[in-house]
């Protein structure tokens, strides 16, 4: 797909000028996920935030699609966005049907009419607190710029969060922003050491976190935490 530079540059533009002590930044935060599903013609978008509970939570969709864009993989705990934030590194996927990297998640991303995926690291404080995810219903071949130009609405997200996090610590996103940078490092330190003790993959230790303090019905951070004290072992 051609990306219309004009459009984009005026929509990033408008983005950039949005004053986070002056609007609510939940509601700043759906206008970047609306602005980059408008400018791509994409089905639908949405991010997800480091949680102390589940250890990743959506908190903006664009609609129906990027709701269950964001929940299977929270559901599940894979698919190309949970990837994302792992490795921090842009994951993406042409077409999910015939992809074998997530499949306990495709079934319900298929079911859903999600068939490409796009999913983007955001950082704040020297890495990565969640990501900034788009679909599409059909196949698409993600090209250079439309992952350039998803990567630029990714860095004005993490813009608006650093400013209106610090401009208004009592908003309720802002508090949620807090946690992530607060429960990050223990999640990732517990991560790798899993890695070495499990010697698997990050992704495979992330789930195993994920999916025992979902069965023992506890915070992932918690569980973390215990894990890097040495009182608890996987």
């Amino acid at each position: 797909m051609e990306i219309d530079k004009v459009l984009l540059d005026a929509s990033l533009a408008r983005l950039h000028h949005l004053v986070p002590s002056q609007v609510e930044l939940a509601k700043l935060v759906s206008e970047v996920v609306r602005a980059v599903t408008e400018i791509f013609d994409l089905a639908g978008a949405g991010v997800l935030l480091v949680d102390a509970d589940r250890a990743l939570r959506s908190i903006a969709a664009s609609d129906a699609t990027g709701a269950l864009l964001e929940r299977a993989q929270e559901e599940f705990g894979e698919g190309p966005c949970i990837e994302s934030f792992i490795i921090d590194e842009m994951v993406e996927a042409g077409d999910i049907a015939s992809d074998e990297r997530w499949p306990r998640v495709t079934p319900a991303l298929l079911a859903g009419g999600v068939r490409a995926v796009l999913g983007v690291p955001v950082r704040l404080g020297g890495g990565p607190i969640g990501t900034l995810n788009v679909a599409d219903d059909h196949p698409r071949v993600w090209t250079d710029s439309e992952r350039d130009a998803v990567g630029h609405f990714g860095a004005v997200l993490e813009n608006l969060l650093l400013v209106g996090l610090v401009a208004d610590r009592n908003d309720r996103l802002a508090r949620q922003l807090q946690y992530a940078l607060d429960y990050r490092v223990p999640i990732e330190r517990a991560v790798g050491h899993l890695m070495a003790t499990m010697r698997t993959d990050p992704i495979t230790a992330f789930e195993k976190l994920r999916r025992t303090a979902r069965d023992e019905r506890r915070k992932v951070s918690d569980l973390a935490e215990e894990i890097l004290a040495g009182r608890r072992t996987l």
